[in-house]
């Protein structure tokens, strides 16, 4: 079984989680973390769930009904699995995502490991069939790359206006002599340094290519 990787916007969108362990926090803290509406039903709640302002409540067993107002997507975490199929089963008759944790063939989608530098996410699956090797490959990626990608991407939003009027096969020239190991590690020991030397480059770069296509339109024919 396949899965399309895919980065999904929550922003606003109602989402239901069921489970109150601590497993079902973190699905909730990442959830709040997408700007996502969160709805937490479980008869039992980890302490951490009550310094959760934003999310609401309801200390009892999940419900058929719990689903009649349509949630964007649901987080199965329990330890219950014939409640898990339940689920599963009340949502694809619904068609609504599900996300059952550990069980694949329960999941419209899988979470993926996720690594997050600022602007830049990392995500590694392997389709649930082992998370212990995502789990490996993404602490492989927390400690290859720290906060200077995240620097990087965030200067290349403030040129994004630039660029885009830089035509798209130039533009792509043009980011590949930019986006460096080089630049990379310069943002990593001397953030303030590497951005203004950067902003500098990529605008003389742009200004060249402008030049140049400024030639190429006046030229005889």
């Amino acid at each position: 079984m396949g899965f399309y990787p895919a980065f999904l916007n929550l922003s606003g969108k109602e989402c239901l989680v069921v489970g109150g362990g601590r497993l079902a926090l973190h699905k909730t803290e990442d959830l709040l973390e997408a700007g996502a509406q969160v709805t937490v039903v479980s008869p039992r709640l980890a302490p951490g769930f009550r310094r959760l302002k934003k999310v609401r409540l309801l200390q009892r067993v999940f419900r058929a009904g719990d689903l009649i107002s349509g949630p964007w997507l649901v987080i199965a975490a329990t330890d219950d699995e014939s409640l898990h199929a339940r689920i599963a089963r009340l949502c694809r008759a619904r068609r609504i995502w599900v996300n059952v944790v550990d069980r694949p063939r329960l999941c419209d989608f899988i979470v993926p490991s996720v690594v997050r530098r600022g602007p830049v996410t990392f995500a590694v699956s392997t389709g649930g069939l082992s998370p212990a090797v995502a789990k490996y490959l993404g602490a492989d990626l927390r400690g290859r790359y720290g906060v200077e990608v995240g620097r990087l991407a965030a200067v290349l939003k403030g040129l994004r206006a630039e660029l885009l009027r830089v035509p798209i096969r130039a533009r792509r020239k043009l980011l590949e002599g930019l986006v460096t190991k080089t630049w990379v590690d310069r943002f990593r020991s001397d953030a303030r340094g590497a951005t203004a030397a950067f902003r500098a480059v990529a605008q003389e770069k742009m200004k060249k290519e402008e030049r140049n296509r400024a030639k190429t339109s006046s030229a005889p024919i």
